[in-house]
């Protein structure tokens, strides 16, 4: 107890004061930091017992409660202290010290003179068999001054457990650190209020992307659950070679923003081909089928014609599939070689021109014969190139954002769900060696959603079994790591995003 120290000793209280201030100063998490102001303000004071109550409107809001006696009767965890709200009036002790911003040094709340407004709420010593007999409350005063909160200390135990008085010094030290407290929660507060502006402009920006298409409409929110989910679940893992990965709280967030932002970039890739259904667009669908009906007009027979209106009705159905048989790459090529006449002289076209007598035009165009080649999907090479693109536009939009120090590999590893262990994925063709567990976790979790997701314009969604049989497909091929797809398929990690999502 500083009171009755010794100059040197009070010297060296004094001194860790300010240490105690420096560490204030450099918490950024809310909680801890409570916890922390009351646990130095208990150790310097050598207090039994401790709260801090913040303001919040009309009202003081209990956030932390700490207290010896009771901690070794009911365990550490105390669940014996009833969370509540006291309104700021001079009715209770910590009410009047907020509403007024006076301290209150009581040497025995039961001995309140009868002048004072306030007076002591026993029902907590009554509730839980304690004594509060020596306290100390004071005001959290802010830069301007303002009263941000109330701290009460109690019980000021000797070396030998005797319960004394609050000295002056004491009260002096305790107002001292309760200055710095307020600036330090009014920090804490102010970067919660920009991370949480931030995290809403985030959310909001990627649903919006992510609604251009309602094939991808909740993409980024769900990828960033099962990224999530799965990596606590990493953290539970309490065998196998898992057992040695964890997850810290500031990686876990790190790992969820960039699940959440590895999309964006579809911002810069074009509307048609988020969309694109099928192989051709409804409008070059328009233009063959009028080369297809002058090219019957210009049939030499009737089975001609109506070879022609086959050829024409097979492409139909070619268009709207996702897979090309063996059988008909040939017949595409062989109605590529077919050409027209634009002769004016045929059907109703009146043509006119230098050349125009001897012009021909083949029934399909190169642009058209590659669309409808292709093996699997509805994207050419070049569509699935630019699609492709929207990884590094990810990436050179995120670079752009002065992420905090802990968030600093948000760019890359948001830029990075589509690179693969093997070396097979896109854009850098990263290897297992390069890839952290949370870019693994990234990739595992978006192409799951990719496979569960209802009706992709580019494919039917896959049921659940046939997904996770997909997974394990990738694992074989050395493209996702085996021991994170074994927990998210043993541990069903999905589960529980995927009943959030039904209940929605």
């Amino acid at each position: 107890m500083l009171g009755s120290c010794s100059p040197q000793r009070y010297l060296l209280e004094k001194q860790k004061l300010i240490e105690i201030s420096i560490a204030l100063t450099s918490e950024t998490d809310l909680n801890r930091l409570l916890t922390k102001i009351i646990t130095e303000l208990r150790r310097l004071t050598a207090a039994e017992g401790g709260s801090l109550y913040l303001t919040d409107g009309d009202k003081l809001k209990f956030e932390v409660a700490q207290n010896e006696a009771l901690a070794r009767r009911f365990g550490s965890d105390l669940r014996c202290l009833k969370y509540h709200e006291i309104p700021i009036n001079q009715k209770s002790i910590a009410g009047y010290v907020a509403l007024t911003g006076k301290t209150l040094n009581l040497k025995d709340v039961y001995q309140i003179p009868d002048n004072p407004p306030y007076r002591f709420d026993s029902s907590f010593d009554r509730r839980n068999g304690y004594t509060t007999k020596s306290m100390l409350a004071a005001p959290l005063r802010d830069q301007q001054g303002e009263v941000v909160g109330v701290i009460q200390l109690v019980n000021v135990l000797s070396d030998s457990g005797q319960i004394l008085s609050f000295s002056p010094e004491d009260e002096g030290l305790v107002l001292a650190l309760a200055s710095q407290a307020a600036v330090a929660i009014n920090n804490v507060r102010l970067l919660a209020a920009i991370r949480e502006l931030f995290e809403a402009l985030m959310i909001y920006s990627v649903s919006a992307i992510d609604a251009r298409s309602p094939h991808t409409a909740g993409h980024s929110r769900r990828v960033a659950a099962y990224s999530t989910a799965l990596a606590h679940a990493v953290n539970n893992c309490q065998e196998g070679p898992l057992a040695a990965v964890s997850f810290n709280e500031l990686e876990l967030e790190e790992l969820r923003f960039s699940a959440w932002l590895h999309d964006i970039g579809k911002i810069g890739v074009r509307d048609a081909l988020l969309e694109k259904k099928q192989k051709l667009t409804t409008d070059q669908m328009e233009v063959i089928r009028w080369r297809f009906y002058l090219a019957r007009m210009q049939a030499a027979s009737a089975l001609e014609a109506a070879e022609l209106e086959q050829d024409f009705a097979f492409l139909e159905q070619l268009n709207r599939s996702n897979h090309l048989p063996a059988e008909a790459a040939g017949r595409l090529i062989a109605l590529a070689q077919k050409t027209i006449s634009l002769n004016p002289d045929v059907g109703h076209f009146r043509l006119t021109g230098p050349g125009v007598q001897n012009l021909r035009q083949p029934l399909l165009s190169p642009p058209e014969l590659m669309a409808l080649s292709v093996q699997h999907g509805n994207l050419t090479p070049g569509e699935y190139a630019e699609i492709q693109q929207h990884v590094l536009h990810t990436l050179h939009i995120l670079e752009k954002i002065p992420f905090r120090k802990h968030l600093s590999q948000v760019p890359r590893l948001a830029a990075s769900h589509h690179e693969r262990l093997n070396g097979s994925g896109y854009p850098f063709q990263l290897t297992a060696s390069e890839l952290s567990y949370q870019s693994r976790i990234l990739a595992i979790a978006d192409i799951f959603d990719a496979l569960t997701s209802v009706d992709r314009p580019y494919r039917t969604a896959d049921d659940l079994e046939k997904s996770l049989a997909i997974l394990k497909e990738e694992v074989d091929r050395g493209r996702l790591d085996h021991d994170l797809v074994d927990l998210f398929i043993s541990g069903r990690v999905y589960e529980g995003v995927i009943a959030e999502e039904n209940q929605a």
